[in-house]
Formats: structure tokens, C-alpha cells, sequence
């Protein structure tokens, strides 16, 4: 298993809101939860990862949901860039809480390291993926593709 991230677009109420699943691995540890979000959100962490890092201690947070039970959110995913060092790396670190009672409950975080231009690469994608043309977008450090079918890959 290689590092990646799989965004399929499961159309609800667009052109304003829109159902993603994320299948996301570091090559060690995996993780799939779905979120329903702003079609504007897309675009934004698009935006944000174009142009990221800016400097030496630069991060990104995107964050959807809540961890806190009292907010009854349906999903916590926290996505982060951020600078690793003083020489240029980078990691994207995924924070998932699946907000479920036991024995359905799930967390995890990890990270997968990746380098500026690679990040930059995902932030295009996400751009193009926000007008809602391609239903898949495939992403690792050493390659990447939209696609307008979903595929059967699961990670």
C-alpha cells in the first residue's frame, strides 16, 4: 500500500452542497469516512494548497465537524498542511472521528509527507474538482488523475 487520497463526489443538493468520501492512506494505516460540505469548501482547500507552503512553519487547516459529542456533528475530519523542518517538506495530516457510538466508534490521525509541488498538484485538482465536472479524484505523491466515472479502486 502506497501513500494516496481518494475523493469520490457523491452529488447532494448541488450546486451548493455535495456528499465526499475520502479514502485516505499513509501506506501503514487507511482510513474511509464520507462528509457533506459546501461546494465552496472544495474550491477554498483548493486554493489554499495551490499556493501553500508560503513560508518555513506554514500550515493549512480545514477543519469540518466537531469531536465534542454535544455539537451532534455527523463527522470530525480535520485536514492540515503543514511544514516539516527547515529544509522544505511537507505532510498533509488527517484527523477522522466517525462521531459513533460504540462499538461503531472510530478515530484515527495520521500523516502522509509530501513535497511542496505535490501539494500544490492536489490543491490544482481540488480547484477543477470544485465544478462538480468529474465524480473522482485520485491523488498520491508521485502521480494523480480526475475522473468523470468512479473507479474501482478502494485505496
Amino acid at each position: 500500500m502506497h501513500p494516496s487520497l481518494l475523493i469520490r463526489r457523491l452529488p447532494y443538493e448541488e450546486p451548493y452542497h455535495t456528499q465526499l468520501e475520502f479514502i485516505v492512506s499513509n501506506g501503514l494505516l487507511a482510513v474511509k469516512v464520507d462528509i457533506y460540505c459546501s461546494v465552496r469548501d472544495i474550491a477554498d482547500i483548493g486554493n489554499a494548497l495551490v499556493t501553500f507552503p508560503k513560508e518555513i512553519g506554514d500550515q493549512y487547516v480545514y477543519e469540518y465537524g466537531s469531536e465534542d459529542p454535544a455539537a451532534k456533528f455527523y463527522r470530525h475530519l480535520r485536514l492540515r498542511a503543514y511544514t516539516v523542518g527547515s529544509v522544505g517538506h511537507c505532510a498533509l495530516q488527517f484527523t477522522v472521528n466517525l462521531n459513533q457510538p460504540q462499538p461503531d466508534e472510530g478515530t484515527t490521525q495520521f500523516s502522509l509527507k509530501a513535497d511542496p509541488a505535490e501539494i500544490n498538484r492536489l490543491g490544482e485538482l481540488l480547484v477543477t474538482f470544485s465544478q462538480l465536472k468529474h465524480l473522482e479524484l485520485q491523488w498520491s505523491p508521485r502521480e494523480s488523475c480526475l475522473l468523470e466515472a468512479y473507479s474501482e479502486r478502494d485505496a
